[in-house]
């Protein structure tokens, strides 16, 4: 799946459509535009919004691109585009820099709640942190023992508390929105795999992002109306609403959460302590999306749209790792389960390849459940269940390249009167080797 398509499969409802709408305004990668939506528009919705469990909707992303042409900075300015008419007020007075100790964090959120106690709009502690260099961050957060633990906590909506000699602030339940960016150079250096594997790094979505386009000079971005979204806020902030998942969305992530797990499995713990809580995610990335239409009950096509953005930040989260884990100077690619299914269909001349072969081949590089989501997001190669050979009992599962009809126009032999005509035929693509070094190394991992 390119990543043209993987965006088309995000888009749904009115963040969806106001994302697109944007798109030919600005040289940001668009999924990097709708992560940044996605975390201040939750953050806005968080402290009325929850989960069923009373969990916050709070999507914390991560913009990580190159300096310069990853385009972090002009995505984040495209999203601010399109929210200003809606929570522009939110953004103005909510909006905090990086943090990066965990009694400062404690602090501004108490101080938040202590600034609205006995106000007429009643207690709001929402605060939104965008840090656009969080790598200076990282630097200090290490030096606090206490930071991981509290963000963690935030991000679970449970009670965060520090004490001083003068007084005990207590926050029961916070409502915090996390969005930053950093270079890929940065991730390696400074996100560790000890606070991953304690579990600090899985609440961020991280994306890794690149320009799109150049636009001219002289252009002026033209943001869309959004009106829609400014009604859902109002609507969302006039009571507490709780998102549930109807009956066939609720099916649907079952699927989803036991992929997950299954891929989980077949990956190494240092790689998937970063995506433990996929499944989560796509819950709170669903529920925003369904809370932009002003609803609390999440349909399949909003689990869907949520899934497709979370496969792409395990994708892009992959990336980062492997590229971290890379020696410097190795030019060799790492392959992706893709690439991997195409090697394996050139090894048999792109014959019919049962499931049995094709899993025994990949190893513990995928499942039969992985193996079939990676297939469905190729557009050249395809699962079928072909006939048996006795044309009794179960039918096997093959996995073969796409064939394709053409139509072509062939000269027929010299027939006096007869006129040409067109002849159908079929076309069965050559095997080709996937590219050493794509064009765009984020091919699909699911």
């Amino acid at each position: 799946m390119s990543n043209t398509e993987a965006f088309e499969a995000m888009c749904y409802g009115p963040i969806g459509k106001a994302v697109k709408a944007v798109e030919p305004q600005t040289e940001a990668d668009p999924i990097g535009v709708l992560a940044s939506v996605l975390a201040m528009y939750s953050a806005a919705l968080n402290g009325t919004v929850r989960l069923s469990d009373g969990k916050p909707v709070a999507v914390w992303t991560v913009l990580a691109g190159r300096s310069s042409i990853g385009r972090k900075g002009t995505a984040l300015k495209a999203a601010r585009g399109i929210l200003e008419p809606a929570i522009g007020g939110f953004l103005d007075s909510r909006t905090e820099g990086g943090i990066s100790s965990g009694p400062s964090l404690t602090q501004k959120l108490y101080e938040k709640e202590e600034d609205t106690a006995g106000t007429e709009g009643g207690l709001d502690g929402r605060v939104l942190i965008i840090d656009e260099e969080w790598s200076e961050n990282l630097k200090r957060v290490r030096r606090c023992p206490t930071f991981s633990t509290k963000l963690r906590a935030c991000w679970d909506g449970t009670t965060i508390r520090h004490t001083t000699k003068q007084e005990s602030m207590v926050v029961e339940r916070p409502v915090l929105g996390f969005h930053t960016h950093i270079t890929p150079g940065e991730w390696s250096k400074y996100v560790g795999a000890v606070d991953a594997l304690g579990g600090s790094f899985n609440r961020l979505l991280p994306v890794v992002v690149e320009r799109s386009k150049m636009l001219p000079w002289d252009h002026t971005p033209v943001f869309p109306e959004t009106p829609e979204l400014r009604e859902a806020y109002d609507w969302a902030r006039k009571t507490e609403r709780t998102m549930t998942l109807n009956k066939e969305a609720g099916k649907r992530w079952d699927e989803i959460r036991a992929a997950i797990e299954d891929r989980i499995s077949s990956m190494s713990e240092s790689l998937s302590c970063y995506v433990e809580r996929s499944a989560e995610q796509v819950l709170r990335v669903a529920a925003v999306l369904t809370a932009a239409q002003m609803k609390i009950s999440i349909n399949r096509k909003a689990v869907d749209a949520a899934w497709a953005f979370v496969q792409y930040s395990m994708r892009s989260v992959e990336k980062l790792v492997r590229d971290a884990a890379q020696p410097t100077g190795s030019n060799k690619p790492i392959k992706t389960l893709p690439e991997m299914i195409r090697e394996i269909l050139n090894r048999y001349q792109g014959a019919d390849c049962t499931s049995t072969l094709m899993l025994r081949s990949l190893g513990s590089r995928a499942t039969a459940a992985t193996l079939k989501l990676a297939v469905e997001s190729m557009n050249d190669v395809e699962c079928v269940k072909a006939e048996s050979e006795t044309g009794r009992g179960r039918r096997p599962v093959v996995y073969r390249y796409v064939v394709q009809e053409e139509t072509a126009t062939e000269e027929p032999e010299a027939v006096p009167d007869v006129p040409p005509t067109s002849v159908p035929r079929v076309v069965i693509p050559a095997p080709v080797q996937a590219p050493a070094v794509p064009a765009n190394p984020l091919l699909a991992l699911l």
